[in-house]
């Protein structure tokens, strides 16, 4: 039990994860079919912080929109929700989100498994990989002792599988590829949300609800009392509406959905009426969720970052022997290490890692490594 002065107050444990960025900040629109959202090149948002000794700092988060398919939907929020908890039941193991398919995707989240809701998955993934962000001090870097601008993508590609030109994309092999800089400066970093509801859970609330609840969680890790101006906090889940008295009915209804489902941490709200402005202040009930799926420890030797060790072929031959532990094969690798692009190898390894740590492949993972390189090396006109 934890305590709060004299009260007793249970700890809650980790269910889930989400990144501790995109919790606070927004991605996608809440809204559907706005004129504002169809003619928008982008959208701006901003907070202050405090930065080094306590100073304030301006941060500010910039949407640029997929060039045809805008920001996304509340679908999408619930597509990459979704995808943040396979890739912790895979212990963020590589870069690689394996999601298996589309009909997979669909059942995790109690979604129909129409024509409609795939193309909606589809629309999906594609505007995860296309949306950039612009973020101005996004954080402090302590190693680098600097604060970090960055221009990034949330993910690098997609792939699904299919068995024919004209089929259905169903074969169980479908990933989606995290950028360089959300692995990087995210996963590896440990800058990860832990979330005391599990993904039903989060799929039962509305988008509005998601939104709050993301952003709650983030704020109730360090703080029982979290207020808020309510046009500043309209801005930032973000709510459509322009007038304060209709973003207030908003965060009322969803705040009393909110605790009407469970949501576990919201003790209670209320609105405050300040010198020039009016807050809602969120309390706080019980502790933050304990991790208790902790991040792989060794998730980085299958995806070392630039310049930091020696990547080359004989390097990457002892890295395949290290996971396939068939000395044997040493010629074959140092082969596979000279011939085959590196990205290709590591995508095989990472691929190959996971599957052996969910049991999810009948072969060994010698075999299944050897299967998935000369698979992807095909695909780039190399022959194994």
């Amino acid at each position: 039990m934890a305590e709060q002065g004299n009260i007793k107050t249970p700890e809650i444990l980790e269910i889930s994860k989400y990144e501790l960025t995109l919790a606070e900040f927004p991605t996608f629109t809440l809204a559907k079919g706005s004129l504002y959202l169809q003619k928008a090149r982008e959208r701006v948002f901003e907070d202050t912080i405090s930065g080094k000794n306590g100073e304030p700092v301006r941060r500010i988060w910039t949407v640029i929109p997929h060039e045809s398919l805008g920001f996304g939907t509340p679908s999408t929020h619930s597509t990459l929700f979704e995808l943040m908890q396979i890739w912790k039941e895979q212990g963020f193991a590589s870069q690689y989100i394996n999601f298996k398919s589309i009909f997979h995707l669909l059942k995790r989240m109690g979604k129909g498994t129409g024509n409609s809701q795939y193309k909606q998955i589809e629309k999906d993934l594609e505007v995860l990989v296309g949306i950039i962000i612009k973020a101005q001090n996004a954080f402090w870097d302590n190693d680098r002792k600097g604060y970090v601008d960055a221009i990034f993508h949330l993910f690098d590609s997609v792939g699904l599988y299919k068995e024919t030109p004209e089929g259905k994309v169903i074969l169980e092999y479908g990933f989606i590829k995290a950028s360089d800089f959300l692995f990087h400066n995210s996963i590896l970093k440990s800058s990860i949300l832990s979330l005391p509801f599990d993904n039903n859970f989060f799929h039962r609330l509305t988008p509005v609800e998601q939104r709050l609840v993301l952003y709650l969680s983030k704020v109730f890790r360090s703080q029982t009392i979290n207020k808020r101006r309510i046009i500043e906090l309209g801005r930032q889940l973000p709510l459509e509406a322009k007038e304060k008295k209709y973003i207030k009915r908003q965060l009322k209804i969803n705040c009393d959905g909110l605790m009407k489902k469970g949501f576990s941490l919201l003790a209670g709200y209320d609105f405050k009426k300040g010198a020039d402005c009016e807050y809602i202040v969120f309390k706080r009930k019980g502790t933050p969720p304990k991790p208790i799926f902790p991040i792989l420890e060794n998730r980085q030797q299958f995806l070392p970052l630039p310049g930091t060790i020696n990547d080359g072929p004989e390097h990457l031959a002892e890295t395949i022997m290290e996971f396939c532990g068939d000395k044997k094969s040493l010629n074959y690798y140092k082969k596979i290490a000279r011939i085959v692009p590196k990205n290709i190898i590591f995508r095989a390894l990472s691929e190959a890692k996971v599957a052996d740590q969910m049991s999810e492949t009948i072969k060994n993972k010698a075999a299944h490594f050897t299967f998935l390189v000369k698979k992807y090396a095909k695909e780039q006109g190399i022959s194994l």
